[in-house]
């Protein structure tokens, strides 16, 4: 039977159409089946409990007595059939002496999401506070999920100390998610518990935890709350904004709502805008963003924090021998500082599946372009290209300070050192146009939340289709058309 459907489908269906369907129709998971009943029962309000579990496990998949009612609420969670879950809670804590570990992590989470919407019942914030007790009577390490699980649930009902000492057990195993940071830091705020809060961002920063919305949220009505002048609100709401700064981290359009709405009600404009790649200027308000240096103390710091922690005492080197490092070392005291430093192996290869006078050929064009620019360059290479044509080397080794490495060596550690003072506006970028390389120069600004003497602007994360993102460090990477104008409507010159 299979090889007529086939068949048929092959005359009738272009090939990848084809293929793909009968895939689909011999392929088919049986679990969809469970899930696909499940949906189709919560769609028409279905809640004899009992018939709608013994419904989904009569049909084949991966659902099963053990895990079918974590399946359920998590589903009902995630669909926003809270009332439903709420019910089948119910139903799950009469009908059952001991829940499941994945059940209860499934209430914790649905009076979580609860919680968000409206304070929970007296019987719902008892649960959590005594699945809080009875887990660690039970056990004295909770795992992963459950930890994260009965957090979030604290929070929702403002029980921030056991909070703590969740966060503090998490951390004994992995890194809190961003979620239970910033839930956490939230919470923290919403009860006035300021130097707390400040305590966790710095801890979630340090973890590489970007603050979500509800972190942002409730730290700016918890000024809101504090302060009735608008003068003192903005100025405290500045301080938000020096944080976005300091982490060069970029909001998510939640976020940016928010923003709008306060800073519209305390007489400001507030506009998505674009900044033009090429200056960094403001389409709407016409204000440059600068470019941010570092001081020579914060440079001295870094500078050394990479030499003796990243570079020598780091095992991610290991192919790098000691005498080369050293080497090398030496070889940049002696002849630093320079403007450029180009990796020459990697524009080489830049042209596949050319010859090697061609390789050589391209870097010698982008060599020249910084000579005309009178450039100080820092060459890095590898010892294998010294095989190459021995004119065009001997060439590009009397305009640059080159440095070759052992073929087995990794680039990595000379690259850092030698470019400690990249930032966005010192990296040029190379690329490839037919045979011609397009050499980009650097930002003329800094890609980050800046204020000037009218206002800010802060770079946020669009969102594809309606997708909530998780804030991500700053990869260097600019984003021109997401940006927040904040400015005040009357500017006193």
């Amino acid at each position: 039977m299979h090889r007529n459907i086939f068949f048929l489908s092959r005359c009738l269906l272009p090939n990848n159409i084809a293929m793909c369907t009968v895939r689909r129709f011999l392929n088919k998971s049986p679990g969809n089946e469970q899930m696909e009943y499940l949906k189709s029962a919560l769609d028409t309000n279905f809640q004899d409990w009992p018939v709608l579990k013994v419904n989904i496990l009569s049909k084949d998949g991966s659902v099963n007595e053990k895990n079918v009612d974590a399946v359920i609420l998590k589903t009902m969670v995630r669909n926003q059939r809270l009332d439903s879950a709420s019910s089948f809670a119910n139903y799950l804590k009469s009908s059952n002496s001991v829940l499941s570990i994945g059940a209860t992590n499934s209430i914790l989470g649905l009076y979580f999401e609860k919680g968000r919407k409206k304070s929970l019942s007296e019987s719902e914030k008892q649960f959590i506070l005594n699945t809080y007790m009875d887990l660690y009577n039970k056990y004295k390490v909770l795992d992963y999920s459950t930890s994260e699980s009965l957090l979030h649930a604290l929070c929702a009902i403002d029980e921030w100390e056991k909070a703590f000492k969740v966060l503090d057990d998490l951390k004994l195993s992995c890194t809190p998610s961003h979620s239970a940071y910033s839930t956490l830091i939230g919470t923290l705020f919403k009860n006035n518990k300021v130097k707390e809060a400040l305590d966790m961002i710095n801890r979630s920063v340090s973890d590489l935890r970007p603050l979500q919305y509800y972190a942002y949220k409730e730290w700016m009505h918890y000024f809101l709350r504090k302060y009735k002048n608008k003068g003192t609100i903005i100025k405290h709401l500045d301080t938000i904004c020096s944080h976005i700064t300091e982490n060069c981290a970029v909001i998510s359009m939640a976020t940016v709502d928010e923003m709008i709405k306060i800073y519209t009600s305390l007489g400001w404009n507030a506009e998505f805008v674009e900044v033009i790649k090429q200056s960094g200027q403001c389409i709407s308000c016409n204000k440059q963003l600068k470019c941010l240096k570092l001081s020579n103390q914060e440079f001295e710091l870094l500078q050394k924090n990479i030499k003796d922690k990243l570079i020598i005492g780091s095992d991610m080197f290991l192919k790098t021998s000691p005498k080369e490092l050293n080497e090398f070392l030496h070889f940049v005291d002696e002849t630093a500082p320079y403007d450029i430093v180009l990796d020459a192996l990697n524009i080489a290869y830049a042209i596949s599946k050319s010859t090697n006078m061609e390789k050589l050929k391209f870097l010698k064009t982008v060599v020249d372009y910084f000579n005309g620019k009178n450039k100080r360059i820092l060459l890095l290479g590898r010892k294998h290209m010294l095989k190459w044509h021995r004119k065009t080397l001997e060439y590009l080794m009397s305009r640059t300070c080159s440095f070759f490495t052992e073929d087995i060596s990794q680039d990595d550690p000379f690259f850092i050192t030698a470019a400690i003072k990249w930032q966005w506006q010192h990296q040029w970028k190379v690329f490839l146009a037919g045979r011609r390389p397009i050499i980009q120069p650097p930002l003329r600004f800094s890609p980050c939340a800046q204020k000037n003497q009218d206002g800010w602007h802060l770079p946020y994360e669009k969102e594809a289709f309606g997708e909530k993102l998780t804030p991500q460090v700053n990869d260097g990477v600019p984003n021109y058309d997401g940006w927040l104008c904040l400015r005040p409507k009357i500017v006193v010159k």
